[in-house]
């Protein structure tokens, strides 16, 4: 169960966080948004980048965590 949890958070922290940054990166530093200076526009695609590959990891940790301190709980007799 918590393999699948985990498994399922990342799937959807990664479709989520992935759509919003292409959303930003592309209205941001897009070829031809012209809202930034073009040195910034490398900017924030590296942080795109970071952004959607470092967060599901991040997210997918916690629930990984949060899953081992319930069953840590539970003990049997």
């Amino acid at each position: 169960m918590k393999i699948l949890a985990t498994f399922l958070t990342y799937l959807l922290a990664l479709v989520v966080v992935a759509c919003i940054a292409f959303v930003v990166v592309i209205v941001l530093a897009g070829p031809h948004s012209g809202l930034l200076p073009s040195w910034l526009e490398a900017v924030v695609g590296a942080a795109g980048w970071l952004a959607v590959l470092v967060l599901p990891v991040i997210l997918a940790h916690k629930v990984w965590r949060r899953f081992s301190r319930s069953q840590a709980d539970v003990q049997l007799p």
